[in-house]
């Protein structure tokens, strides 16, 4: 099976061709003249005239996303590519172009009278921007006035954005040396991150150590350029009249009652987490599990997966429920769209993206032969096919929030999951997937909510002065202890450090969309998987509007959920227990002491009768 993608039916020749290069420069000088028309918008524009500015601004949008998906490909797939890490910064630099051309537009939006964004939305050829041009006004209370919104977000570039770009650069070439048995090597960070899957204990130690001295290396500096990215915002923010995560909620589409109703519900899987890592220490022969044990694989694999095998597997599974599905993968196989060769050069991770001109969409991973790469590869066609559904609406209705981006994701891996763990017959495969799916559960319902807190501690402590690298590494052990519990004896003090989501200097609070993912998806999988084939009409629908819509009101509308209510989560956590009695049976633990998530949810938050 073909297992590089095919870019060249994209841009023929990579990106130092001139199929690359010439729109590039064509999108430079769109970008140049938009940004003119933009800043001679007078205070009370004339429907028609904003009206076609704001159309032209809109029909840039997808040639940009094609031209930095290209970029960020080629880079991925050979990361000491010249040209296309030339390609990626002059696109990086483009987009940041491209946003301040919306700067006037954005500003004329929020602040005209009442009378003129009726008349602006009365415009017929504006129809399907309705949405977002409502929330381009609601976004008022987030703005500075408009020439100071000019200037920070020009200034970003050589603000925030490289700080982030430092970071990059100060831990990029970080690296180790670690004995895993063959004598001292030489290891990237990622390598030596790798260590805390191996089997052997000794090595996970080993990797775990040298990690923690790499990142105390440069920890000062993360400090530093920690300092700077979360003062910049802390002004930013203050300057509005805002509280940290206030933007960034909106931008999820979700309110603060949804987070907090979230938060509780990832709080209440917290016992029984930690009675998951407690039987794992039991298994594993250790008091407690440190940092380095929680991802020690246990149980056994269940041999080698051929990539095309994966693919006759994930057909089969999308095919139970959605044979639109089927077929888009079908599609994607045969087009080369998924790139998934075991090579040198390539980047770590994997990612879905977009060419919106050509709607079809590109898959980066590295093939593992396992079933862990078999789930990585449905997530990813998840995105693919949450993709394809939107490319069918306009540009102004494909603005798909993180928070609803791991919908259809998170729900295409659900599905070869299960049927994973009901094809195996085997006790030690069972356990391997079952410890999988719970260490999967610990990542979303207890790490990412502990970054969440961590983040909002940043912007506490530099109200005192710049951020020091001892009172972090403080506050985050305090933080994780409280989500881990009593359940895990050494922790990651430098998580603060070493956590790459922290430092993005366009997009602050990057993590939890994901906890949101985890549990939304796992509600609409509850509700749409019984109905298989019958439900897929209900499933594009759901899909069609996440790319303008709130995530409260597809939620109550498409299927009567409402967010705000902590104990609407908790079906997602319940969908836990019968795992982890199945886990405590098979590693020798006690399934009968398991609590309830609701349970666990009226002990953490009682309400006003205690």
């Amino acid at each position: 099976m073909e297992q590089t993608w095919d870019l060249d039916s994209i841009y023929a020749g990579g990106p130092a061709a001139a199929a690359f290069s010439d729109p590039l420069r064509a999108a430079m000088s769109r970008v140049a003249e938009l940004c003119r028309r933009a800043d001679a918008l007078p205070t009370e524009p004339e429907p028609a005239l904003f009206g076609q500015l704001l159309l032209d601004l809109e029909g840039l949008s997808p040639a940009l996303e094609q031209l930095g998906s290209f970029a960020g490909c080629h880079a991925s797939a050979d990361s000491t590519s010249v040209e296309a890490q030339r390609a990626e910064a002059l696109v990086t630099d483009l987009g940041a172009r491209a946003a301040r051309a919306w700067v006037v537009p954005s500003a004329r939006l929020a602040f005209m009278s009442d009378e003129s964004f009726r008349a602006l939305t009365a415009e017929p050829a504006l129809a399907h921007m309705v949405t977002m041009l409502e929330e381009k006004r609601a976004e008022r209370r987030f703005r500075l006035p408009e020439g100071e919104d000019a200037l920070a977000t020009e200034l970003a570039r050589d603000g925030v954005l490289a700080w982030g770009q430092l970071y990059d650069v100060a831990t990029g070439g970080l690296t180790t040396t670690v004995d895993r048995g063959r004598g001292p090597e030489t290891l990237s960070a990622s390598q030596t991150f790798n260590l805390f899957f191996d089997e052997d204990a000794g090595v996970r130690r080993r990797g775990f150590d040298a990690w923690t001295q790499a990142w105390q290396g440069v920890a000062p500096t993360c400090a530093t350029i920690l300092t700077h990215i979360t003062g910049a915002r802390q002004t930013l923010n203050d300057r509005r009249g805002i509280k940290p995560m206030d933007e960034w909620l909106f931008g999820a589409r979700i309110t603060e009652a949804t987070l907090h109703a979230m938060m509780d519900a990832a709080r209440a899987a917290g016992p029984m987490l930690h009675r998951y890592l407690a039987a794992k220490a039991r298994f594993l022969g250790v008091p407690k599990l440190d940092w380095c044990d929680i991802h020690a694989p246990i149980g056994k694999g269940d041999g080698k997966i051929a990539y095309a095998d994966a693919q006759s597997f994930v057909l089969d599974q999308f095919r139970s429920f959605s044979p639109a599905m089927e077929r888009f993968a079908a599609r994607a196989f045969d087009g080369r769209w998924v790139e998934t060769e075991d090579r040198p050069g390539k980047r770590g991770g994997g990612f879905c993206t977009g060419f919106p001109l050509r709607k079809e969409s590109r898959i980066f991973m590295t093939w593992g032969d396992s079933m862990k790469s078999v789930s990585t590869l449905a997530h990813e066609l998840g995105h693919a096919f949450h993709a394809e559904v939107l490319f069918r609406e306009p540009p102004a209705r494909q603005r798909l929030p993180m928070t609803l981006a791991e919908t259809a994701s998170t729900f295409g891996e659900i599905i070869v999951r299960e049927a994973a763990m009901a094809r195996a017959k085997e006790p030690a495969v069972r356990l391997r997937l079952l410890d999988e799916e719970l260490t999967t559960a610990l990542a979303f319902l207890v790490n990412v909510p502990a970054r969440v807190d961590i983040e909002q501690s940043f912007y506490r402590q530099r109200r005192d002065g710049p951020l020091d690298p001892g009172a972090l590494s403080a506050s985050t052990e305090a933080i994780l202890r409280s989500w881990y519990g009593e359940s895990v004896g050494e922790v990651d003090r430098l998580f603060w450090c070493n956590k790459l989501h922290f430092f993005i200097g366009g997009l602050a609070f990057y993590n939890f969309p994901y906890t949101f993912g985890y549990l939304f998806s796992s509600l609409v999988y509850a509700q749409l998987r019984p109905l298989g084939p019958q439900g897929e009409a209900a499933w594009e629908r759901l899909l069609a509007r996440t790319g303008s819509e709130s995530a409260e009101k597809i939620a109550k509308e498409e299927l009567g959920l409402d967010l705000e209510d902590p104990a609407t989560w908790l079906p997602g956590v319940r969908r836990l227990e019968p795992m982890l009695a199945d886990y405590l049976a098979a590693t020798g633990g006690y399934p009968g002491v398991t609590e309830s998530a609701w349970a666990c949810y009226l002990r953490l938050c009682p309400g006003p009768d205690g």
